[in-house]
C-alpha cells in the first residue's frame, strides 16, 4: 500500500514539474560585477552575478526546489571552478555545480528548499565572452525540483536586486578595443575658499564610452558614470599637494590608457556654506515643527536648529543638532511655548567647522486673533492676514473653525482646520476669493463644543 501512495505522489510531482504552470513564481536579473550597465568586451573573461527573486509563498507539491539552472546564449563560456558562491538573502548556502558544454551552469544546492518563503538568491561566477560582436546576448534561468522536472517557464527579466542597473538577462558584447585616452584633463584648485578640486576634459565621442574613472593619489576611482560629462568637482579634499589622472571605460574591464598627471595644491576650507534656501514654521498638536531645505553648498555636514526670544538671542535647541543628508528636513520642538513672539533659525556647518549665516523666522504665539485690526492689501506678511489660535479657547479639544460675519449677521467665510491644525488665517476674502469691504467683523471661534467670538477691523 505504501509503494502505491509514493508512486501516486511521484506521479503527481512529475506532472506539476511538467506543466508550464507554476505556484511559485520568480524575476531575475543579469549584472556584471561592479557595473551598472550590461555590457562586456568581447574575448575576456567577466564576472557575472545573476540575482533572483522566488516567491514560494503559494508553492504546490513538486515545486520544492533542488536546482537552478542558468543557460547562457551562444558563445559564452564557463566551468565549474569559475563558479564563486550562491547566497540567499544576503547568507552564503551550500551548493555544488556542473556545466553542460560549458554554457548551462547547475547549481545543486545542498539542502532542498522547501519553505514557503520569499527569498533573493545571488549566483556569482566567472564566464568567458564570445569572439564576435552581439547587440543582445540573452541569458535564461529556471528552477529544476527535486525529480530535475522544471518548475514553471523560465524566469522572467525584471528588478531584482533593488538597484538601478541591467534589470533583465541581456548582455551586450562589444569589440575588445580600448577607447582613446582622454584629452584636455585639467585640475583646478577653488578660489573662493573652498578645500575643492575642479576637474575638466574632452567628451569622448567613441560611441561605446560609459563613463570616466577619475584618479586622486594613489586612492580608489571616482566613477562618472555619463560618457557626455566633461566637468567634475571633487569636494572636501584635505589640504596639500594632490595628483589626479583620469581614463575613459567602456566596462571596468576595458579602459583607455590614463592621461598625463595633473597635480594641485589644496589649501584649507575658509568659506562658510550657503545657509539653507528656505525654512519654514508650522504650529501643530504636535508642537512647533521646523521644515527646511538642504543647503546648496555640498560640503555641509551638519544643521544646528536655534531658538530664542529675539534674533540676537538664539541658542542650540536640545537635540537641535542634525547630521543626516536628507533632500528635506523636519524637526518637532514638543517644547510648551507661552504666549510672546520667537525665533527660530537653522545654520549649516562644513567639515572644517565654517559656519553659515542664519536663516530665520519670527513665531508669534497668541491668545487672541492677531493683528486686529489688520490689512489685507499690505505688503507686510504680519499685517495682511489675521491669525486666530485654537489656545484662544483654553483646555479643550475637538474640531477647530472659524466663522466670520459681517455687521449684518452675513457669513462672508468659513474657516475649517485640518487635523493637528492649531491656527487658521483669514487673508480677508469671502468665499467666492474676492476681498471684503474694510469695517468691522464678527468672529466665532470654535474648537469642540467652546465657542469664543469677538470682533475685528479690517482695514484696506
Amino acid at each position: 500500500m505504501k509503494k502505491i501512495v509514493f508512486a501516486w505522489m511521484l506521479i503527481g510531482s512529475l506532472l506539476v514539474s511538467s506543466n508550464s504552470y507554476s505556484a511559485v513564481t520568480s524575476v531575475g536579473e543579469i549584472n556584471v560585477v561592479g557595473q551598472t550597465k550590461g555590457v562586456v568586451p568581447a574575448s575576456s573573461t567577466v564576472p557575472l552575478l545573476v540575482t533572483l527573486v522566488v516567491d514560494r509563498s503559494l508553492a504546490e507539491p513538486g515545486e520544492e526546489i533542488k536546482t537552478i539552472e542558468i543557460v547562457m546564449p551562444p558563445g559564452f563560456l564557463t566551468q565549474s571552478s569559475n563558479f564563486k558562491g550562491i547566497s540567499r538573502d544576503g547568507t552564503k548556502i551550500a551548493a555544488s555545480v556542473s556545466t553542460g558544454g560549458g554554457n548551462v551552469l547547475r547549481v545543486v544546492l545542498a539542502d532542498v528548499i522547501v519553505d514557503f518563503q520569499n527569498s533573493i538568491y545571488e549566483i556569482t561566477f566567472d564566464c568567458r565572452t564570445p569572439e564576435s560582436v552581439i547587440r543582445e546576448a540573452v541569458f535564461r534561468a529556471r528552477l529544476r525540483n527535486l525529480q530535475d522536472g522544471p518548475i514553471g517557464e523560465f524566469i522572467r527579466s525584471g528588478q531584482a536586486d533593488g538597484k538601478i542597473n541591467n534589470d533583465d538577462f541581456t548582455l551586450q558584447v562589444i569589440p575588445n578595443v580600448p577607447p582613446d585616452a582622454v584629452t584636455g584633463f585639467t585640475a583646478e584648485p577653488d578660489s573662493t575658499g573652498e578645500n575643492d578640486v575642479t576637474l575638466r576634459w574632452q567628451k569622448s565621442e567613441d560611441p561605446d564610452v560609459n563613463g570616466y574613472l577619475i584618479y586622486r593619489d594613489k586612492e580608489l576611482p571616482i566613477r562618472i558614470e555619463n560618457r557626455s560629462s566633461t566637468t567634475f568637482r571633487d569636494v572636501n579634499v584635505l589640504p596639500g599637494n594632490h595628483t589626479y589622472k583620469i581614463t575613459a571605460y567602456k566596462t571596468l574591464f576595458l579602459q583607455s590608457e590614463l592621461s598625463a598627471t595633473q597635480t594641485v595644491d589644496v589649501l584649507p576650507d575658509t568659506a562658510a556654506p550657503q545657509p539653507p534656501p528656505m525654512l519654514d514654521i508650522v504650529t501643530s498638536s504636535d508642537g512647533v515643527e521646523i521644515l527646511w531645505k538642504p543647503s546648496v553648498s555640498r560640503d555641509v555636514t551638519t544643521y544646528r536648529i536655534l531658538f530664542g526670544s529675539s534674533a540676537n538671542a538664539l541658542e542650540l535647541l536640545p537635540n537641535g543638532e542634525i547630521h543626516e543628508k536628507k533632500t528635506e528636513y523636519k524637526f518637532v520642538d514638543t517644547r510648551p511655548l507661552s504666549v510672546g513672539s520667537f525665533t527660530y533659525a537653522i545654520v549649516a556647518i562644513d567639515e572644517a567647522d565654517n559656519v553659515s549665516a542664519p536663516i530665520q523666522k519670527r513665531l508669534r504665539i497668541f491668545d487672541e486673533p492677531y493683528p486686529n485690526p489688520f490689512t489685507p492689501l499690505s505688503l507686510d506678511a504680519d499685517f495682511n492676514t489675521v491669525i486666530f489660535p485654537a489656545r484662544a479657547i483654553e483646555d479643550v479639544e475637538g474640531e477647530f473653525s472659524v466663522l466670520l460675519f459681517n455687521l449684518n449677521g452675513m457669513l462672508v467665510k468659513t474657516l475649517t482646520a485640518q487635523f493637528g491644525e492649531t491656527e487658521l488665517k483669514w487673508d480677508g476674502k469671502n468665499e467666492e476669493g474676492e476681498f471684503v469691504e474694510s469695517g468691522v467683523y464678527v468672529y466665532q471661534l470654535q474648537v469642540g463644543e467652546s465657542f469664543k467670538t469677538g470682533t475685528l477691523i479690517l482695514a484696506k
